[in-house]
C-alpha cells in the first residue's frame, strides 16, 4: 500500500462500462498519446482498438476505471486501463515433467491524471485499488499476474511492481531512392494473415518454454502470443494512415464491424507488415520477422521523422541457425524500408526499433558491425510486473517466476 497526500478510504474505483463515461476520459487522456489524431479522431481509435480480437472476446477484453471521491461521484480524478488476456503459467511437476496452466494478466494502460488534480497521489491510490479489484474471481482471481509498461520510470514500484528494464537497439535507415527488389526467399506477408505464422511461432515457444522449464525447475509466465497480438498493432497503424494519409477511405469507427474494418483497411497501403524467410534449397520457412510502423515528426526540422519497430522475430532453429537468419531477417527488412515505394506512408523512415530481448547478443554485435547500430539504450517503456497474490510475488521478486515475453508483443 502507498502512502498518499489524499486519504485512499475517501476514494473508490468505479468500472466504467458505458461509451459517453469511457470516451470522456479518452477524451481527457488524448492531451498525453493522440499524436497526430484529433481529440476526436484518438476516442475514435481506442474504441477501434477495444473491437480487435485480443480486446474484445469473453476472456481477452478491456475494462476502464474512473477513480472517484465518495463524496463527489460525478467527477472522474484519475483513470486508468486494464487490458484482460489468456496467459500461461509453466511448473515443473513432482514427476519432473511440466505442466502448463492457462492463467489471466492484466496490462495496465491509460494511467492518467488531468493537471488540475494533480499532486495529490491520485495514481498511486488508483494502482493499488485496481491490484485488489485484479484479484476477484470475475477479473483475474488468485493466481492472476499484472504487468505495464512505465513512461514514469521506477513510479510504480511504491505500488509493489518489480521492474525488468529490456534495453533498446536502434538501427539506422537511410533511403535508397530506387524500388523495392524481392529477392526470390522471401515472401512478405500482408495485414491480417499472420495467424499461420503465430500458430507455428506459439508451438515453438510452448515448446522453449518447457525445455527451460525442465532444466531448472523454474516457473515462468507469459502471455499466450497468438495473431491477435499482431492484429492489434497493425489495426492501430491502419487507423492512423486512414486518417492521416488515405482520407478517402469511409469508415466508422463507433458503427462498422470488427471485419468490415479488417476489409476497408486491407485496401490501403502499407499493404505488409512481415516477412517470411525461405531456405534457398529447399524453399522450407526458416523463420518471419514482423513489424510495426510509427510515424512521427520533428519539431526542430518540422519533417516527419517515422521509424519502424520490430514486433517479433522467430527462427526455426530445428531447421535453421537462429543468429543467421535472425541477421538475414532484420537486414532483409532494412532494405525494404529503405526503398523508395513511391507513398509517403512508406517515406521518411530513420530507424529499426529492436527491443535487445527479442535477439542473442551475436545479432546484436553483427547489427553493430554491419549497419552501425546503437545498442543499450534506455527503454522509456519499462516493463514492471506483480502476482496479484502476495505467496507468488515474494517468489517473483525472487526469481524463483520468471517473465517470459517482456518485450514489444504484449505492450498496452
Amino acid at each position: 500500500m502507498t502512502k498518499a497526500k489524499e486519504n485512499p478510504s475517501d476514494y473508490y474505483l468505479d468500472r466504467l462500462q458505458d461509451l459517453p463515461s469511457i470516451n470522456k476520459t479518452r477524451e481527457a487522456n488524448a492531451a498525453a498519446w493522440r499524436n497526430f489524431l484529433s481529440v476526436e479522431e484518438y476516442v475514435e481509435r481506442e474504441h477501434v482498438l477495444g473491437l480487435s480480437k485480443i480486446a474484445s472476446s469473453e476472456t481477452n477484453r478491456v475494462l476502464v476505471f474512473g477513480l472517484k471521491n465518495k463524496s463527489d461521484p460525478s467527477t472522474i480524478v484519475s483513470s486508468v486501463e486494464l487490458l484482460v488476456r489468456e496467459s500461461w503459467r509453466f511448473h515443473k511437476t513432482a514427476d519432473g515433467s511440466v505442466a502448463r496452466k492457462s492463467v489471466l494478466s492484466g496490462c495496465v494502460g491509460g494511467v492518467y491524471t488531468d493537471p488540475s488534480h494533480r499532486g495529490k497521489g491520485y495514481a498511486s491510490i488508483m494502482i493499488d485499488k485496481l491490484m485488489q479489484i485484479a484479484k476477484t474471481p470475475d477479473v483475474l482471481g488468485e493466481d492472476g499476474f499484472v504487468f505495464l509498461y512505465s513512461e514514469v520510470g521506477e513510479y510504480y514500484a511504491r505500488n509493489g511492481f518489480k521492474s525488468f528494464h529490456v534495453p533498446l537497439a536502434n538501427i539506422p535507415l537511410v533511403a535508397q531512392n530506387k524500388p523495392y527488389e524481392k529477392p526470390e526467399n522471401v515472401d512478405l506477408v500482408k495485414y491480417h494473415e499472420f495467424a499461420p505464422l503465430f500458430e507455428e511461432y506459439n508451438a515453438h515457444f510452448d515448446s522453449e518454454m518447457r525445455e527451460k522449464t525442465a532444466t531448472d525447475g523454474l516457473d515462468r509466465i507469459t502471455i499466450n502470443p497468438t495473431a491477435d497480438y499482431i492484429d492489434w498493432y497493425h489495426l492501430r497503424s491502419k487507423f492512423f494512415v486512414a486518417k492521416l494519409y488515405e482520407q478517402h477511405i469511409k469508415f466508422d469507427g463507433y458503427r462498422d464491424s470488427y471485419d468490415d474494418l479488417v476489409a476497408k483497411f486491407s485496401s490501403i497501403q502499407p499493404h505488409y507488415y512481415g516477412m517470411i524467410l525461405r531456405c534457398p534449397e529447399t524453399g522450407d520457412s526458416q523463420g518471419f520477422i514482423v513489424w510495426h510502423y510509427e510515424y512521427d515528426f520533428d519539431k526542430e526540422t518540422e519533417k516527419p521523422k517515422n521509424y519502424v519497430t520490430i514486433l517479433k522475430i522467430h527462427v526455426d532453429t530445428t531447421r535453421a541457425n537462429y543468429d543467421s537468419v535472425a541477421f538475414q531477417l532484420i537486414a532483409n527488412l532494412k532494405n525494404y524500408v529503405e526503398a523508395d515505394h513511391g507513398i509517403p506512408q512508406l517515406a521518411n523512415f530513420h530507424k529499426i526499433v529492436l527491443w535487445e530481448s527479442e535477439v542473442s547478443s551475436k545479432v546484436l554485435r553483427d547489427l553493430r558491425k554491419f549497419f552501425q547500430s546503437v545498442d543499450g539504450l534506455n527503454n522509456s517503456s519499462l516493463g514492471a510486473i506483480s502476482f496479484v497474490n502476495e505467496e507468488d510475488d515474494s517468489r517473483l521478486k525472487k526469481g524463483e517466476i520468471l517473465w517470459e515475453n517482456n518485450n514489444k508483443l504484449p505492450w498496452f
